[in-house]
């Protein structure tokens, strides 16, 4: 028994073969730490079959970077690894992230890297962004959680005037400010080819959403932005509406989730998707928007038939608001995705959905709309009928315990983990085009902030 190789040898085995069948490799949450990760390193040394690797959550630290990036620049056997993962290793810290910047300076390959809670810092990030300056391949790069600053930031910002690849940019929950959502507007003002970046979870108030507003008009390619789980405010949401007005920008998802607006804030956003024909997905979840601001994006979905999501959960719609957005939907032709989760409407909203969706919308395919106030009773009949009659697809309510017709989305009792499935619907929606280029797993809605 003590001479049969283990199942790591048997893949090292495999990949020094260059054995064309092995094309991905996880070793996720395995403890495979700075020994290994030289041993694979060298097996890469001799591989040009494989594709992605993903080593998250596996005790690597700057040592088993340092390894890992010297292979992917070997120049006798090419590299052909196009996707790395080596998130959840907080050991990789600031000599990790030097280390992977100057193999960003010379491997002519690798599309997408994730490095989110590694430690980085601005010591260990601002050199990959530098690197990104003159590096024309990567596409992807995804860097939460590693308490990158405004300095960050900046690099980040000067990064886009030069880089003509990436196409996406994740800098979830860092500590970035107004400051350095500036110097990212300044960034994206003059750069043609990046799609999304997510923003969320940072200290970015008014002032950044104004820049930002600023950074984008006229900006085409840039089609969705994560701001969730910042500052905004209502003065921040009228800067971001005055660039959705009259399509100044190409937008297509815009999330601002946990950003304490009100009815103010989702008026100025109303008004400014009335002109819009770019814009499909709205994220207000979480937010302080009651039946005055339910209103105006009913008013506004009464012209608009762009919009395809519009996620309102965990606000404070009442009945009237509902009845507002039910009314829109007799009409409207072009919204598929309504959720209204953990908002205080009851019977009399919840029946004036069911009415309009059961007999004259067939275009909603999702809705989302457990821990209302709706009684028992009447939920449930709610439930029935629109099983039975509506072209839902999927719904989601405390009793959607038969699937036939429908696709029930489980209730969820849990405020935040609700939220946070809000938000990964937000962006497998925005990302869907890019599946085939994105990083492993944001197409099913992977955690993003």
């Amino acid at each position: 028994m003590g001479n049969n190789p283990t199942k790591f040898q048997l893949v090292i085995a495999r990949i020094e073969a260059n054995s064309p069948s092995v094309q991905e490799l996880s070793l996720e949450k395995h403890d495979v730490g700075d020994k290994r990760t030289r041993v694979l390193a060298e097996a890469l040394r001799q591989n040009n079959t494989l594709e992605r690797l993903n080593l998250s959550a596996c005790n690597v630290t700057s040592l088993g970077v340092r390894y890992l990036s010297d292979a992917i620049c070997n120049i006798i056997i090419t590299s052909n690894i196009r996707r790395i993962n080596i998130s959840d290793n907080p050991k990789v810290g600031p000599e990790g992230g030097k280390y992977l910047a100057n193999a960003l300076k010379n491997n002519k390959i690798l599309e997408q890297l994730a490095v989110n809670n590694c430690g980085l810092g601005d010591e260990g990030f601002i050199p990959i962004a530098e690197a990104l300056s003159t590096n024309r391949s990567l596409a992807v790069i995804e860097a939460g959680e590693n308490e990158i600053t405004d300095e960050g930031a900046k690099a980040i910002g000067d990064a886009l005037k030069l880089n003509t690849s990436l196409e996406g940019i994740s800098l979830w929950t860092n500590l970035i400010t107004s400051n350095g959502a500036q110097h990212i507007a300044e960034g994206l003002a003059a750069n043609k080819t990046l799609v999304w970046i997510g923003l969320g979870g940072n200290g970015v108030d008014v002032e950044g959403a104004w820049a930002l507003a600023e950074g984008l008009r006229g900006n085409m390619s840039l089609q969705w932005l994560a701001m969730g789980g910042n500052m905004l405010g209502d003065r921040g949401a009228m800067h971001l509406a005055t660039v959705l007005a009259n399509d100044a920008c190409g937008l297509q998802s815009i999330g601002m989730g946990g950003n304490e607006i009100s009815d103010d804030g989702a008026t100025n956003l109303a008004g400014a998707l009335k002109t819009n024909t770019k814009l499909r997905s709205l994220g207000l979840g979480g937010n302080r928007i009651g039946d005055e601001g339910a209103k105006q994006l009913a008013e506004m979905l009464l012209t608009n038939n762009t919009l395809q999501k519009l996620l309102i959960s965990s606000n404070i719609l009442g009945d009237t608001a509902v009845v507002h957005l039910a009314t829109a939907l007799e009409t409207n032709t072009g919204l598929e995705t309504l959720l209204l989760a953990d908002n205080p409407f009851s019977d009399e909203g919840g029946e004036s959905l069911a009415r309009v969706l059961c007999e004259t919308n067939k275009t909603l395919r999702t809705l989302d709309v457990h821990n209302s106030q709706m009684t028992n009773g009447s939920e449930k009949k709610i439930v029935k009928a629109l099983q039975n009659q509506s072209a839902l697809t999927k719904l989601g309510s405390a009793f959607g315990t038969k699937q036939n017709a429908i696709t029930f989305i489980k209730g969820d009792e849990n405020k935040e983990a609700r939220e946070k499935q809000e938000r990964r619907l937000e962006v497998a929606a925005a990302v869907k085009t890019y599946r085939n280029k994105a990083i492993p797993g944001i197409e099913e809605g992977a955690e993003m902030f």
